[in-house]
């Protein structure tokens, strides 16, 4: 096949291709943007709960600290770093989801392209 299903790049050992070809990697990158809907959603709510989880956490651990506000900070910083790096790995998965979804729809339109040269050049030799 002459797309990289791991990184979604066409490859440069492209062999002839025909329209039933064209339209199976086209469905094939359709269907991978409608479950990466899901990805990335579900990565978003992972994402925004580890915020709120960690706003919270930081929250609490600066009423409870006694002391300048300067000092609440820094002990608020140092009490949530669990839910920090919670939140940042989550964010991480977030934005990599969303990088993979607009990956898999730059490919889509390069396929939908190509599958518009292939069926204009079928057509051309007279085929149909």
């Amino acid at each position: 096949m002459p797309i990289n299903q791991q990184t979604g790049e066409i490859t440069d050992d492209l062999p002839p291709v025909n329209p039933a070809e064209v339209e199976q990697i086209v469905r094939s990158s359709v269907n991978e943007i409608n479950r990466g809907v899901r990805v990335v959603s579900d990565a978003l709510a992972a994402y925004r709960k580890a915020e709120a989880d960690y706003d919270r956490a930081f929250a609490a651990a600066y009423m409870q600290h006694s002391g300048p506000a300067h000092e609440k900070k820094y002990a608020a910083e140092i009490a949530t770093t669990a839910q920090r790096a919670a939140r940042d790995t989550a964010e991480v998965a977030w934005r990599y989801a969303d990088r993979r979804m607009r990956a898999f729809e730059s490919t889509l339109s390069g396929w939908q392209t190509i599958s518009k040269s292939v069926t204009q050049m079928f057509a051309a030799g007279g085929a149909s």
